[in-house]
């Protein structure tokens, strides 16, 4: 790792390192290392942090030392023993020639997509009797699409009162690069002021846009 040059943006500390970047950018990985992130904690105040035992925090902060990633700042003495406290950079920078933006995606997205797939289950057993099931067909676009329905042809729809709160699909859109982008800032727009709040009860969101490149080799 080393420091960038002088920049107008919050410090950062630029990571070469191949094993260091598949890291810290994964969001499972870097909340493990939040409680040292740009301030000095010892083992057991980033376990209360993090919920975790004394030990499962212990081992975290040898395996980011032996990474680089965490240096110990001081040792204080109390009661005849050491208290080691450590310190992480605030804030990562990876290029893309370290580690491409579709692997960090393809690392992220997965392990939230199985988290998804878990809390999905959970919820169709609990918010929907057994009677419901999956209708699938053609539009007259020739898009194939399942909906959520009885036999009796009622579909499940989000828009009524008191419909569970889920939402799962990908949905292949049609729209002129004025408007995809458009849907992109409205999008944005539309999430920007649930992703800072500490209050209210968590749900999952997945939200993705991109072209879609049919023709393109992987």
């Amino acid at each position: 790792m080393k420091a960038p040059a002088g920049s107008s943006r919050a410090p950062f500390t630029v990571v070469t390192n191949r094993r260091q970047a598949e890291v810290i950018t994964s969001r499972d990985e870097l909340r493990r290392l939040a409680p040292f992130m740009g301030r000095e904690a010892c083992v057991s105040g980033a376990a209360r942090m993090l919920d975790l035992g004394v030990t499962a925090t212990y081992k975290l902060v040898t395996r980011f030392r032996a990474l680089g990633l965490l240096q110990e700042t001081r040792q204080e003495q109390r009661a005849g023993r050491a208290v080691r406290y450590y310190r992480a950079p605030g804030a990562f920078f990876v290029p893309f020639h370290v580690l491409g933006l579709e692997q960090i995606g393809e690392r992220n997205r997965l392990a939230h997509l199985q988290r998804f797939e878990r809390n999905l289950a959970a919820s169709v057993r609990h918010d929907f009797s057994p009677e419901w099931g999956t209708l699938t067909g053609l539009l007259p676009s020739g898009e194939t699409y399942y909906e959520i329905a009885t036999p009796d042809g009622h579909v499940w729809d989000p828009l009524e009162e008191g419909a569970p709160l889920l939402l799962s699909g990908w949905n292949l859109i049609r729209a002129t690069p004025e408007e995809a982008r458009t849907l992109q800032r409205s999008l944005v727009a539309l999430l920007t002021p649930y992703l800072r709040r500490e209050d209210g009860d968590p749900y999952l969101l997945g939200t993705f846009l991109c072209r879609d490149h049919a023709d393109a080799q992987p």
